[in-house]
Protein backbone atom coordinates (compact mmCIF):
# COMPACT_ATOMS: atom_id res chain seq x y z
CA UNK A 1 0.00 0.00 0.00
CA UNK A 2 2.58 2.62 0.82
CA UNK A 3 4.42 2.21 -2.61
CA UNK A 4 1.25 2.76 -4.13
CA UNK A 5 0.61 5.47 -2.44
CA UNK A 6 4.22 7.20 -3.29
CA UNK A 7 3.70 6.51 -6.98
CA UNK A 8 0.35 8.19 -6.57
CA UNK A 9 1.74 11.46 -5.17
CA UNK A 10 3.87 11.47 -7.58
CA UNK A 11 1.43 11.18 -10.47
CA UNK A 12 -0.07 14.26 -8.82
CA UNK A 13 2.78 16.02 -9.41
CA UNK A 14 3.42 15.51 -12.64
CA UNK A 15 -0.44 15.53 -13.84
CA UNK A 16 -1.10 18.78 -12.38
CA UNK A 17 -4.12 17.58 -10.01
CA UNK A 18 -5.53 14.51 -8.55
CA UNK A 19 -8.44 13.86 -11.47
CA UNK A 20 -5.58 14.14 -14.61
CA UNK A 21 -3.94 11.43 -11.64
CA UNK A 22 -6.53 9.25 -11.17
CA UNK A 23 -7.53 9.04 -15.36
CA UNK A 24 -3.75 8.19 -15.87
CA UNK A 25 -3.80 5.25 -13.48
CA UNK A 26 -7.21 4.77 -14.07
CA UNK A 27 -8.20 4.85 -10.61
CA UNK A 28 -11.15 6.67 -8.98
CA UNK A 29 -10.83 10.06 -7.41
CA UNK A 30 -11.91 8.83 -4.30
CA UNK A 31 -9.20 6.11 -4.29
CA UNK A 32 -6.77 8.88 -5.49
CA UNK A 33 -7.70 10.96 -2.23
CA UNK A 34 -7.47 8.12 0.43
CA UNK A 35 -3.72 7.38 -0.92
CA UNK A 36 -3.02 10.25 -0.18
CA UNK A 37 -4.51 10.68 3.03
CA UNK A 38 -3.27 7.46 3.80
CA UNK A 39 0.01 8.45 2.96
CA UNK A 40 0.01 11.78 4.84
CA UNK A 41 -1.04 9.55 8.27
CA UNK A 42 1.89 7.22 8.21
CA UNK A 43 4.23 10.21 7.45
CA UNK A 44 2.77 12.54 10.18
CA UNK A 45 3.10 15.41 8.04
CA UNK A 46 0.46 17.41 5.11
CA UNK A 47 1.72 17.20 1.59
CA UNK A 48 -0.55 18.90 -0.47
CA UNK A 49 -2.43 21.96 0.04
CA UNK A 50 -6.17 21.68 0.33
CA UNK A 51 -8.57 24.24 0.33
CA UNK A 52 -11.61 26.08 -1.66
CA UNK A 53 -11.10 26.71 -5.13
CA UNK A 54 -7.51 24.79 -5.41
CA UNK A 55 -7.67 23.20 -8.61
CA UNK A 56 -3.87 22.87 -9.63
CA UNK A 57 -1.93 20.94 -7.43
CA UNK A 58 0.28 22.96 -4.71
CA UNK A 59 2.14 21.19 -2.97
CA UNK A 60 3.16 22.23 1.05
CA UNK A 61 6.43 22.95 2.37
CA UNK A 62 6.85 19.47 3.79
CA UNK A 63 5.46 18.70 0.11
CA UNK A 64 8.39 19.72 -1.66
CA UNK A 65 10.94 17.89 0.35
CA UNK A 66 9.32 14.80 0.55
CA UNK A 67 9.11 15.17 -3.79
CA UNK A 68 13.08 14.98 -3.43
CA UNK A 69 12.78 11.68 -1.36
CA UNK A 70 9.65 10.21 -3.25
CA UNK A 71 11.75 10.55 -6.47
CA UNK A 72 14.71 9.22 -5.56
CA UNK A 73 12.48 5.95 -4.08
CA UNK A 74 10.79 5.48 -7.43
CA UNK A 75 14.51 5.34 -8.71
CA UNK A 76 15.22 2.22 -6.08
CA UNK A 77 12.15 0.71 -6.50
CA UNK A 78 12.74 0.25 -10.35
CA UNK A 79 15.95 -0.73 -9.73
CA UNK A 80 14.57 -3.71 -7.26
CA UNK A 81 12.11 -4.69 -9.82
CA UNK A 82 15.07 -4.97 -12.43
CA UNK A 83 17.04 -6.71 -9.92
CA UNK A 84 14.33 -9.19 -9.67
CA UNK A 85 13.82 -9.53 -13.25
CA UNK A 86 16.82 -10.07 -14.73
CA UNK A 87 19.08 -11.25 -11.57
CA UNK A 88 22.62 -8.97 -10.13
CA UNK A 89 24.17 -6.59 -12.83
CA UNK A 90 27.55 -4.79 -12.48
CA UNK A 91 26.90 -1.46 -11.91
CA UNK A 92 29.38 1.35 -11.30
CA UNK A 93 29.04 5.09 -10.47
CA UNK A 94 32.32 7.06 -11.39
CA UNK A 95 33.08 10.80 -10.47
CA UNK A 96 35.93 13.09 -12.06
CA UNK A 97 36.19 17.03 -12.16
CA UNK A 98 34.98 18.13 -15.23
CA UNK A 99 38.54 18.61 -17.49
CA UNK A 100 39.04 14.96 -17.54
CA UNK A 101 35.14 14.10 -17.90
CA UNK A 102 35.22 16.49 -21.02
CA UNK A 103 38.59 15.85 -22.53
CA UNK A 104 40.31 12.64 -21.42
CA UNK A 105 37.37 9.86 -20.47
CA UNK A 106 34.87 9.92 -23.00
CA UNK A 107 36.86 7.23 -24.99
CA UNK A 108 36.85 4.98 -21.50
CA UNK A 109 32.70 5.76 -21.10
CA UNK A 110 31.89 4.99 -24.99
CA UNK A 111 34.10 1.79 -24.90
CA UNK A 112 33.07 0.27 -21.80
CA UNK A 113 29.34 1.14 -22.98
CA UNK A 114 30.17 -0.96 -26.77
CA UNK A 115 31.93 -3.81 -24.86
CA UNK A 116 29.57 -4.16 -21.90
CA UNK A 117 26.14 -3.23 -22.81
CA UNK A 118 24.67 -4.63 -19.32
CA UNK A 119 26.78 -2.67 -17.06
CA UNK A 120 24.92 0.13 -15.35
CA UNK A 121 27.37 3.26 -15.85
CA UNK A 122 26.87 6.69 -13.92
CA UNK A 123 28.76 9.10 -14.95
CA UNK A 124 29.19 12.38 -12.47
CA UNK A 125 30.59 15.68 -13.21
CA UNK A 126 32.17 16.85 -9.38
CA UNK A 127 34.42 19.05 -7.86
CA UNK A 128 37.66 17.45 -5.75
CA UNK A 129 36.66 17.80 -2.46
CA UNK A 130 33.07 16.56 -2.83
CA UNK A 131 34.21 13.24 -4.15
CA UNK A 132 35.72 11.98 -1.04
CA UNK A 133 32.87 12.30 0.84
CA UNK A 134 30.56 10.48 -1.45
CA UNK A 135 33.09 7.63 -1.66
CA UNK A 136 32.95 7.29 2.06
CA UNK A 137 29.08 7.15 1.34
CA UNK A 138 29.07 4.58 -1.34
CA UNK A 139 27.71 7.30 -3.51
CA UNK A 140 30.52 6.98 -5.79
CA UNK A 141 32.22 3.44 -6.75
CA UNK A 142 35.40 5.63 -8.14
CA UNK A 143 36.49 9.36 -8.38
CA UNK A 144 39.67 10.90 -9.95
CA UNK A 145 40.19 13.82 -8.05
CA UNK A 146 43.12 17.12 -8.57
CA UNK A 147 43.40 16.71 -4.44
CA UNK A 148 44.97 14.21 -1.85
CA UNK A 149 43.29 13.93 1.13
CA UNK A 150 43.08 11.84 4.33
CA UNK A 151 39.66 9.83 4.52
CA UNK A 152 39.11 6.58 6.77
CA UNK A 153 37.70 4.37 4.24
CA UNK A 154 38.78 6.31 1.34
CA UNK A 155 42.14 4.38 -1.52
CA UNK A 156 44.08 7.09 -3.10
CA UNK A 157 46.50 6.58 -5.81
CA UNK A 158 48.01 8.29 -8.36
CA UNK A 159 46.25 7.84 -11.57
CA UNK A 160 48.63 9.68 -13.28
CA UNK A 161 50.57 13.06 -13.99
CA UNK A 162 51.05 15.55 -16.46
CA UNK A 163 53.57 18.37 -16.62
CA UNK A 164 51.86 21.94 -16.74
CA UNK A 165 52.49 24.08 -19.90
CA UNK A 166 50.92 27.84 -21.49
CA UNK A 167 48.46 27.21 -23.98
CA UNK A 168 47.37 30.38 -26.35
CA UNK A 169 46.24 31.01 -29.89
CA UNK A 170 49.19 31.54 -32.01
CA UNK A 171 50.17 35.05 -33.30
CA UNK A 172 51.48 38.17 -31.76
CA UNK A 173 54.71 38.53 -29.95
CA UNK A 174 54.94 34.91 -28.95
CA UNK A 175 54.98 33.07 -32.30
CA UNK A 176 58.05 30.54 -33.21
CA UNK A 177 58.36 31.08 -28.87
CA UNK A 178 58.28 26.98 -27.33
CA UNK A 179 59.57 28.22 -23.64
CA UNK A 180 58.50 31.22 -21.82
CA UNK A 181 59.64 32.36 -18.42
CA UNK A 182 56.43 32.90 -16.12
CA UNK A 183 57.55 36.47 -15.00
CA UNK A 184 57.36 37.48 -18.87
CA UNK A 185 53.41 36.63 -18.95
CA UNK A 186 51.34 39.31 -18.08
CA UNK A 187 48.38 38.69 -15.71
CA UNK A 188 46.34 41.27 -17.31
CA UNK A 189 45.61 38.21 -20.14
CA UNK A 190 45.73 35.04 -18.02
CA UNK A 191 42.81 32.71 -17.88
CA UNK A 192 43.42 31.53 -14.56
CA UNK A 193 42.20 27.80 -13.17
CA UNK A 194 42.85 26.83 -9.82
CA UNK A 195 44.37 23.05 -10.67
CA UNK A 196 45.01 22.71 -6.47
CA UNK A 197 46.80 23.75 -3.86
CA UNK A 198 50.75 23.32 -4.95
CA UNK A 199 49.29 25.17 -8.67
CA UNK A 200 47.63 27.93 -6.73
CA UNK A 201 51.33 28.28 -4.28
CA UNK A 202 53.37 28.00 -6.79
CA UNK A 203 51.11 30.76 -9.01
CA UNK A 204 50.55 33.06 -5.89
CA UNK A 205 54.64 33.24 -6.03
CA UNK A 206 55.00 34.74 -9.52
CA UNK A 207 51.61 36.34 -9.92
CA UNK A 208 49.64 38.99 -7.13
CA UNK A 209 46.98 36.85 -6.18
CA UNK A 210 44.62 39.94 -5.73
CA UNK A 211 45.19 41.55 -9.22
CA UNK A 212 41.42 42.54 -10.30
CA UNK A 213 42.49 41.84 -14.33
CA UNK A 214 42.71 38.82 -14.17
CA UNK A 215 40.02 36.17 -15.41
CA UNK A 216 39.55 33.20 -13.01
CA UNK A 217 37.40 29.95 -14.31
CA UNK A 218 36.25 27.06 -12.17
CA UNK A 219 36.28 25.08 -15.32
CA UNK A 220 38.75 23.90 -17.46
CA UNK A 221 37.04 23.05 -20.63
CA UNK A 222 35.96 27.06 -20.12
CA UNK A 223 39.66 27.86 -21.58
CA UNK A 224 39.15 26.92 -24.97
CA UNK A 225 36.14 28.92 -25.68
CA UNK A 226 37.49 31.99 -23.91
CA UNK A 227 40.87 32.17 -26.00
CA UNK A 228 39.96 34.60 -28.61
CA UNK A 229 43.10 36.54 -28.92
CA UNK A 230 46.99 35.60 -29.15
CA UNK A 231 48.08 37.93 -25.80
CA UNK A 232 46.03 35.77 -23.70
CA UNK A 233 47.19 32.46 -22.28
CA UNK A 234 46.08 29.99 -19.92
CA UNK A 235 48.21 27.31 -17.99
CA UNK A 236 46.92 23.94 -18.40
CA UNK A 237 47.98 20.21 -18.08
CA UNK A 238 50.06 18.88 -21.16
CA UNK A 239 47.16 16.22 -22.01
CA UNK A 240 44.62 19.48 -21.93
CA UNK A 241 46.64 21.57 -24.18
CA UNK A 242 47.73 18.23 -26.57
CA UNK A 243 43.65 18.02 -27.03
CA UNK A 244 43.19 21.61 -28.21
CA UNK A 245 45.07 21.24 -31.42
CA UNK A 246 42.47 19.30 -32.97
CA UNK A 247 40.09 22.52 -32.28
CA UNK A 248 41.99 25.51 -33.17
CA UNK A 249 45.12 27.30 -34.09
CA UNK A 250 46.63 26.89 -30.45
CA UNK A 251 50.40 27.18 -29.23
CA UNK A 252 51.94 25.35 -26.71
CA UNK A 253 54.81 26.73 -24.76
CA UNK A 254 56.77 24.93 -21.72
CA UNK A 255 57.71 26.92 -18.60
CA UNK A 256 61.33 27.68 -17.47
CA UNK A 257 59.97 27.30 -13.67
CA UNK A 258 57.25 24.95 -14.29
CA UNK A 259 54.43 24.74 -11.39
CA UNK A 260 54.21 20.59 -9.76
CA UNK A 261 53.03 18.63 -12.11
CA UNK A 262 49.07 18.21 -13.00
CA UNK A 263 48.23 14.87 -10.78
CA UNK A 264 45.07 13.29 -10.63
CA UNK A 265 44.44 10.56 -7.79
CA UNK A 266 41.93 7.52 -8.15
CA UNK A 267 39.46 6.90 -5.40
CA UNK A 268 37.79 4.10 -4.19
CA UNK A 269 36.31 2.66 -0.86
CA UNK A 270 38.34 0.17 0.82
CA UNK A 271 36.09 -2.05 1.42
CA UNK A 272 34.40 -2.56 -2.06
CA UNK A 273 31.48 -5.22 -1.90
CA UNK A 274 32.33 -7.79 -5.09
CA UNK A 275 30.16 -6.68 -7.78
CA UNK A 276 32.17 -3.30 -7.14
CA UNK A 277 35.54 -5.08 -7.26
CA UNK A 278 34.62 -6.50 -10.76
CA UNK A 279 33.44 -3.38 -11.96
CA UNK A 280 36.13 -1.49 -11.30
CA UNK A 281 38.52 -3.72 -12.28
CA UNK A 282 36.61 -4.08 -15.58
CA UNK A 283 37.69 0.19 -15.67
CA UNK A 284 41.19 -0.42 -14.85
CA UNK A 285 41.71 -3.30 -17.76
CA UNK A 286 40.53 -0.67 -20.32
CA UNK A 287 42.35 2.46 -18.58
CA UNK A 288 45.28 0.29 -19.29
CA UNK A 289 44.44 -0.63 -22.94
CA UNK A 290 43.39 3.23 -23.54
CA UNK A 291 46.17 5.37 -21.45
CA UNK A 292 49.09 2.67 -21.93
CA UNK A 293 51.24 1.75 -18.72
CA UNK A 294 51.47 5.13 -18.09
CA UNK A 295 49.20 5.07 -15.36
CA UNK A 296 50.77 6.31 -11.85
CA UNK A 297 53.52 8.04 -13.99
CA UNK A 298 53.25 10.83 -16.93
CA UNK A 299 50.22 10.65 -18.63
CA UNK A 300 51.06 9.68 -22.49
CA UNK A 301 48.36 11.95 -23.92
CA UNK A 302 47.94 11.82 -27.39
Amino acid sequence: MFHHAIDTFLEIVRSGSQSAAADTLNLTQTTISKRIRALEEELGMQLLERGKGIRQVRLTPSGEEFLRIAEQWHLLSREVKILGSQGPRLSLTIGAVDSLNVFVFPRLYRQLHAEHPSMKIEIRTLHSDEMYEKIEQRQLDLAFSLRERSHPNVKVEIFFTSPMVVLSLRGGRSKGVRKVRPQDLSADHELFVPWGRSFDAWHDHWWDPLTPSRIKLDSGHLILSMLHHPEQWAIVPRWLAQASLANGPYLIRELSDPPPPYTCYRLSHKQSTSGMARSIAIVDSHCQRLFGSGIGADFPGW
